[in-house]
């Protein structure tokens, strides 16, 4: 079993229960121009997951209030509509909760409300000139002004039972608007290590340093050795359709483990 050590000081943000999960099958083919939608998206406090399932998009929006650990959660059936480049919802609940920041819990309550969107109620997610994706709640414009980067999809656990490696990401949060921070933790034959990892918008790569080799106990520790120019102990790329690239001393392919982690 790994190691779990210290996290980042923002680890509450870990506790958003949205798990960016690969689309490992699809029924139908997807439609071309909605693919770009289909990845991880993030602000401060805040986390979005689109996943193509079967014939149409399911959406999960997460915002959680460090100061009083309470959270919303949305879930969304949406279509992408290739007249309007967006998807557009067809089902949409909400649903509130509270935290407990001892044993990593969530309480929920009753749903706010749940069911078929009315033509004056559908939501629409579309991304801004500058690739940033949009979110236009038809209920209450829950989503004016809130904008989402793209972080891609390294959350969970990813293995490669013949070379032995095991590896989990455990998304951190932002740091500022433009700092994305990860918790990952490999697992090599008998050897594990825990690792602080940046992604990068501009490669599309998981950037990360060996805590260990390079002390790192904040995400401003991170940043002073990206700036510093230290060298990478590992660089993961995602290859999508649930596969992954772990590139360190070697090169070795990964594959998501929809299981998850073992008990």
């Amino acid at each position: 079993m790994l190691k779990k050590t210290a996290s980042f000081l923002t680890a509450a943000l870990l506790l958003l229960t949205l798990i960016c999960v690969p689309a490992l099958a699809e029924e139908a083919p997807q439609p071309e121009g909605g693919k770009k939608f289909g990845t991880c998206w993030a602000m401060m406090g805040g986390l979005v997951e689109i996943v193509y399932e079967e014939e149409g998009y399911r959406v999960l929006v997460d915002l959680y209030n460090q100061a009083d650990r309470t959270g919303t959660q949305w879930e969304y059936s949406c279509y992408y509509s290739e007249e309007k480049d967006a998807l557009e919802s067809i089902s949409s609940r909400k649903t509130g909760y509270t935290m407990d920041l001892d044993t990593l819990e969530r309480a929920f309550g009753e749903s706010e409300y749940e069911g078929i969107d009315e033509e004056s109620s559908v939501s629409v997610f579309s991304l801004s000139a500058d690739g940033a994706l949009l979110w236009n709640d038809g209920h209450e414009d829950m989503g004016r002004d809130l904008q989402f980067t793209d972080i891609g999809r390294f959350e969970g656990v990813w293995r490669n039972d013949a070379e032995d490696v095991y590896t989990e990401f455990h998304w951190q949060g932002l740091l500022d608007e433009e700092q994305f921070c990860y918790n990952v933790f490999i697992g090599r034959g008998q050897e594990d290590c825990h690792l602080a990892g940046w992604y990068n918008p501009e490669t599309g790569r998981l950037e990360c340093y060996d805590i260990e080799k390079t002390p790192i106990g904040t995400a401003e520790d991170l940043f002073a050795a990206l700036d510093a120019g230290k060298p990478l102990d590992a660089v993961f790329s995602d290859l999508g359709n649930g596969r992954m690239i772990y590139s360190a001393d070697v090169e070795i392919e990964l594959e998501y483990d929809i299981l998850g982690p073992e008990s």
